[in-house]
């Protein structure tokens, strides 16, 4: 079922805000894992690989973004700029120099400006399903409407489409998934807190300025794409036609923002949660990119 990660759970005090986080395993080899976007979305995105990331020989710290989960202490407003300069402060206060970094949707998003601003800090970058390739915002970026038990099971078992014959993600599961989504949706100020980052997605002109389109040729942190079909866009870096004709070879892709050596993953079989849907396989696919 789901894992309790209160033995791991920390907070640490950073300019614009509280931040909490999780930090499982030892050594010197950080990896930081970055949750998406939504009112409802919190570090426990990970919850299924935290564990065995650490197994593996990693120091895990999973992050709470600053006006997500219960990271709800802000001085200043979530935007797209404190965001991402939270994840290098967090990185300074726990004396990190760089670190391997996987981010799901939302956070590949930040992590490509991240990777693209400051390389330095990253050992090697991974994009799960990512966001931040679109010009227009998802419908429930424009739209937003008080979370219920209801809208969650939808989100998990009908948007994600997490629950499938193969997943290892069962009902049960996917229900209380659900249940913990909606008890980070409904704390006070929940949406709040995240109105100015919903209105930099949702304004045509300021998620422009913020897309991955002309960052992505210049970024040169080792990186691999992880995309999946069962989702509604089409899968990342190209559409899915192209993708079979050119045999997964991004070399040959017409699209303009191809990261220069990146490796693409393309998960046939999976929907939009791997870490979810398949924890033990993206554990070994991500740890085969960071050691190979």
């Amino acid at each position: 079922m789901l894992v309790d990660l209160s033995k791991y759970e920390q907070y640490v005090d950073l300019t614009a805000g509280t931040m909490r986080y999780v930090e499982a395993g030892a050594g010197g080899d950080h990896l930081l894992l970055v949750h998406g976007m939504g009112v409802n979305t919190s570090l426990e995105t990970f919850q299924w690989v935290i564990e065995p990331f650490a197994e593996a020989g990693l120091h895990v710290y999973a992050l709470d973004m600053l006006g997500f989960g219960k990271s709800r202490r802000l001085k200043n407003a979530a935007t797209f700029d404190v965001i991402v300069d939270s994840i290098r402060e967090f990185m300074d206060r726990k004396s990190i120099d760089s670190a391997y970094y996987a981010g799901h949707s939302a956070g590949g998003w930040w992590g490509g400006i991240l990777a693209y601003e400051s390389p330095q800090r990253l050992r090697k970058f991974v994009m799960v399903t990512s966001a931040g390739l679109d010009a227009e915002p998802v419908a429930n970026v424009h739209n937003y409407t008080p979370p219920t038990l209801d809208s969650m099971k939808r989100q998990v078992f009908e948007r994600y489409k997490s629950v499938y014959p193969g997943s290892a993600l069962t009902p049960a599961m996917g229900e209380a998934l659900a249940k913990q989504m909606l008890e980070f949706g409904a704390m006070p100020g929940a949406y709040e807190a995240l109105k100015p980052l919903v209105a930099q997605m949702a304004d045509p002109v300021t998620r422009s300025q913020y897309l991955l389109h002309r960052r992505l040729p210049y970024i040169e942190v080792p990186t691999m794409a992880v995309w999946s079909t069962p989702e509604s866009k089409e899968p990342y870096p190209t559409w899915t036609a192209e993708w079979d004709k050119i045999g997964g070879d991004p070399r040959k892709s017409s699209k303009p923002w191809v990261i220069p050596g990146a490796r693409y993953v393309l998960l046939k079989d999976r929907a939009y949660n791997p870490q979810w849907e398949a924890p033990d396989e993206f554990v070994g696919l991500l740890m085969a990119f960071f050691k190979g």
